[in-house]
């Protein structure tokens, strides 16, 4: 989705900026689709209701300290 984008220096400084990668900067699809197949494989034998960021730290980065705000009534 995001291959036109990133194939131009300044689509790329444009990801960069709104979406930080900290851990291996940005991944190609086949990482996504190593880790649907692990997923929907008889391998994943306890895994459940989870979500999983596969996106290089980037949600970690812009949540910052404040972990649990989506989960604070209050905040909204």
């Amino acid at each position: 989705m995001t291959a036109g984008l990133l194939a131009s220096p300044e689509g790329l400084a444009q990801v960069d900026a709104a979406v930080p990668m900290p851990l291996n900067y940005h991944q190609p699809a086949s990482s996504i689709a190593e880790l649907l197949v692990w997923l929907t494989s008889p391998a994943n034998t306890h895994m459940a209701g989870q979500t999983i960021y596969c996106d290089g730290g980037a949600d970690a980065v812009l949540r910052g300290d404040d972990i649990w705000s989506w989960n604070d009534a209050s905040q909204g």
